[in-house]
């Protein structure tokens, strides 16, 4: 927990119907995926845009377009297909592409791909007015998940402000190399830990290691919240530094064999350390490890502004949880590993 057949990207590997199937801008092109001549097309973003805002054409339905180039009635740019009243201009085709990864940029550039590519911008407008027909727009599941995406595209729009990280100088980073001698080594430890949410649980539970230390992978396996290392009592193995967090490792690598810590927090919770065995490595010198520290010192400072931001915004809202009301909350069942989930 605290350790740190290939698709193409325009769609299918076969076409659809024949050439005359075009349309307008629409649904983003996302990595379309057809599966055979009749199969769906899947696209890998949630967001619909309005395709074919351009007025009908004053042409018969059954009228073919000219060899010739076709311009825009208003835009001014190629028209390169057109279908149901609507058209789809190369300036439209061009802004779909640039919002795609700058591999599948490239990936389209050639002639029958280029063109599968616009035949998917096509059938993904025509499904979307055939689920229209059948009021899929108005479906409230759709509703429900086309707002919790705005909600958290929002979310993200506001958490970018707060990941701004500070310049750390070489003075800081020594600094921090001096007042951390057990950080920055080759040394090994073999430890084991007991992960909790709340301060006053890891507490309680470190009473009872004190009192019986022998309990430690009892009480790992019964209470940690890190289900991966509770089911070996608690025990993460032999590791050097780096692999996991700063404020773990730093308590980590002062203990001796035998020793357990006190209440340790990150962001993953509360934890108490014990570590069964030490194997001493040698320090590394300041400028072999300078740049490692100074990302540690700035994701650090990146994690105590967001999390500062986020107390505060509790404090000002008043928020206050119901312990009891919260214990009654049994979450449906389900199957697989947990996953985190959240606003953030």
């Amino acid at each position: 927990m605290m350790r740190t057949r290939n698709k193409r990207p325009d769609g299918t590997g076969s076409r659809v119907g024949r050439r005359k199937i075009d349309c307008s801008r629409g649904v983003r092109y996302g990595f379309a995926v057809m599966r055979s001549a009749c199969g769906a097309v899947l696209v890998a973003v949630l967001a619909l845009g309005g395709c074919g805002k351009g007025p009908p054409e004053a042409t018969a339905p059954g009228d073919h377009a000219p060899a010739e180039k076709l311009k825009a009635d208003a835009a001014g740019s190629e028209v390169v297909a057109r279908y149901q009243g609507r058209q789809l201009t190369a300036d439209e085709v061009r802004k779909e592409m640039e919002r795609l990864p700058a591999p599948s940029r490239a990936y389209v550039t050639a002639p029958e791909r280029k063109r599968q590519f616009v035949e998917n911008l096509i059938l993904n407008d025509l499904l979307f007015d055939e689920g229209k027909k059948a009021g899929y727009d108005h479906d409230a599941e759709i509703e429900r998940q086309v707002t919790d995406l705005r909600k958290r595209l929002v979310v993200q729009r506001v958490m970018r402000q707060y990941q701004t990280a500070p310049e750390i100088t070489d003075e800081q980073a020594h600094a921090y190399y001096d007042e951390n001698p057990n950080l920055y080594s080759n040394t090994q430890i073999h430890a084991s830990h007991i992960l909790v949410k709340d301060e006053d649980t890891a507490k309680q539970i470190l009473a009872e290691v004190k009192e019986h230390p022998e309990k430690f992978a009892a009480l790992a396996k019964e209470k940690s919240t890190d289900t991966g290392s509770a089911q070996k009592g608690g025990d993460l193995g032999m590791f050097g530094q780096g692999r996991m967090v700063p404020d773990f490792e730093k308590v980590a690598f002062a203990l001796q064999p035998g020793q357990t810590s006190d209440v340790v927090k990150t962001q993953y919770g509360y934890h108490i350390i014990n570590v069964s065995e030490r194997k001493e490595g040698e320090r590394k010198p300041f400028e072999s490890v300078k740049e490692q520290i100074k990302a540690t010192l700035r994701n650090k400072a990146l994690q105590d502004q967001m999390q500062g931001h986020f107390e505060s915004l509790k404090r000002d809202a008043g928020l206050k949880l119901d312990e009891a009301a919260l214990a009654h909350i049994t979450p449906p069942a389900g199957s697989g590993p947990p996953v985190a989930v959240g606003g953030h």
